[in-house]
């Protein structure tokens, strides 16, 4: 089995097109020292490919709302029941093992520094 292949994208918009075009309608999110990463795992053939967005601040809300006509996406606490929407759940990751050390090994790196400047000093 390959892989995985790494997608990064631009905007958590940009991951929500993603979500929507591969029929996975669900974002996870981990947070990796002083990074938050959003991603969306995507099975392909013998290997799969992982979309991620990484930002250094929380996506306030649980459910990401994208109109199905005008395409906006906005951000709700609440669940909505609205036909007009795809409703796509930001699921808070406790531990995984799905991303490659390459995504895990970006948060902290900035606070491991300083530990270990501040450890020297």
């Amino acid at each position: 089995m390959a892989g995985p292949f790494v997608v990064k994208v631009k905007s958590l918009r940009d991951l929500v097109n993603v979500a929507v075009a591969v029929q996975i309608p669900i974002v996870h999110r981990i947070e990796l020292g002083d990074k938050n990463i959003y991603y969306v795992p995507f099975p392909l053939y013998d290997s799969h490919t992982i979309y991620y967005y990484e930002t250094d601040n929380t996506v306030k809300g649980k459910y990401i709302v994208m109109n199905r006509f005008s395409g906006d996406v906005h951000l709700y606490n609440e669940f909505t029941n609205d036909s007009k929407s795809i409703i796509i759940p930001i699921i808070e990751v406790a531990e995984q093992n799905v991303l490659p050390k390459q995504i895990t090994s970006l948060g902290g790196s900035e606070k491991k520094k300083k530990a270990k400047a501040k450890h020297k000093a």
